[in-house]
Order: structure tokens, then sequence, then C-alpha cells
């Protein structure tokens, strides 16, 4: 009897030893969890604010961008001379009536990238719409303007689709464009408000390319990286890649790099400058949502290995003056710089001074373009 009671008494000893040791483990694990947590959270600090569940919001914001000469405070009206568009982010971008974002999806499924959205932390959607404008360097001529720019317009609208990777700090971002290249309709734009405010008036868009319309279309394929940051300061800095391709109406590979510095508490997914090719901007507006106040400076380079590029050499429709792909650069850079200033309340305003190296090898197109560009955005 006695054996029998020392023998549960030992059991009864034995069993709490290891389910004290099970806990303590357990607890310690979950210690080691929670630092690692933490390290993680110190290292990117804007991850999880955007939204409390893995549920993309219906609506995020608007942004509205403007292009003009006239912002880089110059008198000419020449090349890259304007451009708008209208930028609506949330999940309504996949759910509008005129939204293209089946055919995005369709082309992701067939290059395989949707596999590398579905895989990641968020997805994010935006539409777009707007046009994009170019002219020579004279356009009060009647008369061709052999070897100048040729009149050129995009009259367009597009959908984005952006998958983040929090882990790695990287984001895949897929874009498809349709739109109208040669639209009377935007010369008619362009014209009267010339007449509006004064300006000369455009008269040779007759000779534009693509003259009447002709469908055209742009897919783009994206990835970017968080590659340098630092939060601790007052000023923090943040820099980041982007290698992107396309085919379409501009069929290219590029790489940039962008920086940013100041006072930000926006994701660095949400600042992608690299993006804005004339007036497509291709933006989720994550960040708009928190009630914070910024103003930080931005800038950075673009490097373009462009195979064709439409509003120079056109389509299938005939142009009364394009280049062949002998005639215009292969190797196109530009750069930017910038200053955004974000209030509490979700409006934000940016200003940019952007420059384009030639795209063109003789003639009086063979000149550098600048212009400056406002953005007015609000989150909801």
């Amino acid at each position: 009897m006695k054996f029998v009671t020392l023998a549960a008494l030992l059991s009864f000893i034995l069993s709490h030893s290891i389910l004290a040791a099970e806990t303590e483990e357990e607890s310690s694990t979950a210690h080691n969890q929670a630092i690692v947590a933490t390290i993680n959270a110190e290292k990117t600090p804007y991850r999880d604010w955007i939204w409390e569940s893995e549920v993309e919001p219906y609506d995020t914001g608007w942004a509205l961008y403007i292009d003009n000469d006239l912002f880089a405070l110059r008198s000419s009206d020449q090349d890259y001379t304007g451009g708008f568009s209208l930028t609506l982010a949330g999940k309504r971008a996949q759910e509008y009536d005129f939204s293209i974002d089946p055919a995005l999806q369709w082309t992701n499924k067939l290059t395989g990238i949707n596999t590398l959205h579905a895989a990641k932390d968020r997805q994010l959607h935006s539409i777009e719409f707007g046009f994009t404008v170019f002219t020579p360097e004279s356009i009060t001529d009647l008369e061709l303007q052999s070897g100048d720019r040729p009149y050129a317009s995009l009259l367009y609208l597009s959908n984005t689709e952006e998958s983040i990777d929090l882990d790695n700090d990287s984001a895949w971002i897929s874009t498809l464009t349709l739109g109208v290249i040669g639209s009377n309709l935007i010369s008619d734009v362009q014209t009267e408000l010339h007449k509006a405010i004064g300006s000369d008036t455009p008269v040779g868009w007759d000779n534009q390319i693509s003259d009447g319309g002709e469908l055209t279309f742009r897919y783009s394929l994206a990835k970017q990286n968080l590659v340098h940051y630092d939060y601790s300061g007052e000023n923090k800095l943040e820099v980041s890649t982007t290698a992107q391709a396309s085919v379409g109406y501009l069929t290219e590979a590029s790489f940039g790099l962008a920086a940013r510095v100041g006072d930000f508490d926006t994701p660095w997914y949400s600042f992608r400058p690299q993006f804005n090719d004339y007036s497509e901007k291709s933006t989720s507006l994550a960040g708009l949502q928190k009630p914070v106040s910024e103003l930080y400076f931005w800038g950075g380079v673009n490097i373009h290995a462009r195979a064709y590029n439409s509003f120079l050499q056109g389509q299938f429709k005939h142009s009364e003056i394009t280049y062949s792909s002998n005639q215009v650069r292969n190797l196109v850079f530009d750069a930017w710089l910038g200053v955004t200033k974000q209030f509490k309340n979700g409006w934000r305003l940016s200003y940019l001074l952007r420059g384009q190296s030639s795209e063109v090898k003789f003639g009086k197109a063979d000149r550098s373009v600048v212009w400056g560009g406002l953005i007015l955005s609000k989150g909801w």
C-alpha cells in the first residue's frame, strides 16, 4: 500500500514538472516571438495601419494630376506640353461598370503575374483616366514641321493592381491601359483652352500622329523594392528602386531610383514617382487615410531602354510625320524633384519639376524636355 502511494506521489510530481516545463517553454517561445515581432515592427513601422482587416477598403481616396510646361516657369509650349489624369483608389476600382480590371486580371493570368499578386500580403487597386498632349516648337504654323516633334495625343483609361510583400519590403505592380491615340477631342480641348487663356492657338493638329483616332494599349509590370530607410530621426529617409517593363504604345524596360526625406508617416509603397511616364501615375494612394501631417522633399532618376514610342513613330494608321526606329534614341533619361505637404484631414498637395533627355537623334526635335506638375489628392 505504501509502495502504491509513493508511486502515485512520484507520478503526480513528475507530471506536474513536465507540465510546468512545457508551460515555461511555451512562455519563452511566445516571449521570443513577441521580441521578433517588435523588432520587425520597428524596422517597418508603417505596415499595419492602413486597415485593420485584410480586406481592402472600398474607397481609399482620389488624386488629380495636372502636368504643364508652364509649371516649369518657362514660356515655351512644345514637346510634352501637358497632361491631366484622375485616379480613384480602393476596391471600387474593380467594380465600376467602365472598369477594365477584368481585362487586367486576364492579362495577369496570361503572364503569370496573378500568382505573384495572390501570394502577397495586401492587394491594392486603382482606376485612372486622363489625356496626354505633345506639340512641336511652333504651334502657329499650318505647314508640316519636318524634323520637329509631331503633334500627338492620348486619351486613356487604366486599371492597376498592386500587391505588397510586407516581410521583404517589396511590391509588384501591374497596369493595363486602353486608349485612343490621335483623338480630335484632345486637339479640340487644347485649342479651346488656349483661346480661353489668350495663348497662341495651335493650328497644326491635322498633322498629328494617327489623326482622327486609333485604338492603342499598354501593359506594364513592375517591381518596387525598399532598399534603405532611416525612420529614427526627425527627418526620415527612404530610398526605393523600381524595375519596370511594358509593351504597347510605349515598349521599353526601365530602372529607377527614388528617395524622399523629411517628416512623413505614410508607407514606402505609397510613394513611387518612378511611374510618372508623362501623365500616367498608376498609384494606389495608400496612406491618405491616416490623420497625419507631413512635409517632405523627394527626387530621383530613371533610365529607359526604349524599343518603341508611338508618339514619335506612329502606329498602323498613316501619319504625316513619323520617325523610324533608327532615328529615335533607345536610351532616355529623366530626373525629378518635388515637395509634398499632407494635412491631417487627408488633403495632400505636391509640386514636381521633371526633366527628360532628348528622344530624337537630330533636327529641331533633338532637345531635352522640362515640365512641371501639380498633384492634389484626398483620402477618405
